[in-house]
């Protein structure tokens, strides 16, 4: 049975995980201290264990925070795109490039939770929300464009995230930097899912001929 939404309209709590996020964001985990959190929020450090538990807690919330902001950010730039290719490749160049801080600083709190079971259900929240967010955009876009697909909507948007964070783990355990051919591989992929995709004129001339 899932468990109730956590009450980020408490304001004190949604002051500690903005400022958590802008900090831990650019400086990494080990490099911010919770009275620092607490200072730029308003609070005191307590309130960090009180609302959260602990340091850990509250970095998984802000990186959860970053990534579903920064992917609504990936499918504004890029829902208008005119072609499947170049979607794929503005959905990538958003997150790779601008948003490359925030793929990165989820891909460390998916790594902090994998062993503790309170914080790896916040993980897979986020993911389901990333996933349904990606799935109703897809629709959207069919929708507008007229493109079919011979492949579910879920599967191409699970294989997406799926590619996206784990070049940005690979990325966390090497150091690399993201580079083009990692992003076009990516992109390429995104388009190998949707090549069944063709627009409805393309289809009744295929048909015609």
């Amino acid at each position: 049975m899932p468990r109730p939404p956590r009450k980020t309209e408490q304001p004190t709590r949604k002051a500690l995980i903005d400022a958590a996020e802008q900090l831990f964001a650019r400086r990494g985990f080990d490099k911010v201290s919770v009275a620092e959190i607490a200072e730029k929020a308003s609070a005191y450090p307590n309130q960090v264990t009180h609302h959260f538990g602990g340091k850990e807690a509250l970095f998984v919330e802000s990186a959860c925070q970053s990534m579903l902001r920064t992917a609504k950010d990936a499918e504004r730039v890029s829902r208008h795109s005119e072609s499947i290719d170049q979607h794929a490749r503005m959905l990538i160049a958003r997150l790779l490039g601008p948003g490359a801080e925030s793929v990165m600083f989820f891909a460390e709190a998916m790594l902090m939770a994998r062993r503790k079971p309170e914080l790896s259900e916040v993980i897979r929240e986020t993911l389901d929300r990333l996933q349904t967010a990606g799935e109703t955009a897809m629709v959207a876009t069919l929708m507008r464009t007229g493109w079919e697909t011979r492949v579910m909507p879920d599967v191409i948007t699970r294989g997406f995230w799926s590619s996206v964070f784990g070049l940005a783990l690979e990325k966390a355990a090497t150091g690399r930097d993201f580079d083009h051919a990692s992003s076009e591989a990516v992109a390429l992929l995104m388009m190998n899912l949707n090549k069944a995709f063709t627009t409805s004129s393309e289809t009744e001339k295929f048909h015609e001929t």
